[in-house]
């Protein structure tokens, strides 16, 4: 059974195709993100959905359309199939007959960035990439720390000096540099 139908990258401006197995940034012609993509018809053909209903609950049980090709590298810490929350009074007031809300704060970094980081520091890992490197306001930094410690990978964490503290509202952001801790 495959891991992932992974088939390549392409740009999503031009169109130019690249390697998913090789380390990539950005479309090398126009500097544009790249996207994954994925032999979703073979996908169709071989999976049985009663198979990945009952398989263990999280993210990774979606593996055939993640990026991750060989399973030793799914950096997990419990991420995914956070709950849909109710709102009838809200849908009412909308028209609507249902709506729900979906909880991402119950991933394990409090936040939906688990999912998008688990599967680029899995993806790292895959291609051998020991150390990773994140601008952040806070929920991605955070995410991709946790997942980078995860994975035995070092992190470079960057925010803007005046980055509010979640519980206090105040600037809480150090300057510094690894190794050598942080400085005020």
């Amino acid at each position: 059974m495959k891991t992932s139908y992974l088939t390549n990258l392409t740009c999503s401006n031009c169109g130019k195709s690249y390697s998913a197995e090789t380390v990539q940034t950005f479309c090398t012609d126009c500097n544009s993100p790249l996207i994954s993509n994925y032999d979703l018809h073979a996908a169709r053909a071989h999976l049985d959905r009663d198979e990945i209903k009952n398989r263990q609950k999280g993210m990774w049980r979606w593996h055939e359309i993640l990026p991750v090709c060989e399973s030793q590298n799914m950096v997990s810490l419990g991420e995914g199939d956070t709950g849909l929350l109710p709102l009838p009074r809200t849908g009412n007031t909308l028209g609507l007959s249902t709506l729900f809300v979906k909880d991402e704060s119950t991933n394990p970094t409090g936040s939906f960035k688990a999912r998008g980081l688990s599967a680029a520091v899995s993806k790292a890992k895959e291609l051998g990439i020991n150390k990773v490197i994140i601008p952040t306001a806070g929920n991605a930094g955070g995410a991709m720390a946790a997942y980078a410690a995860r994975a035995g990978m070092k992190s470079l964490v960057y925010m803007p000096k005046d980055t509010l503290c979640e519980h206090d509202r105040k600037p809480h952001c150090r300057r510094g540099s690894h190794p050598g801790g942080w400085t005020d």
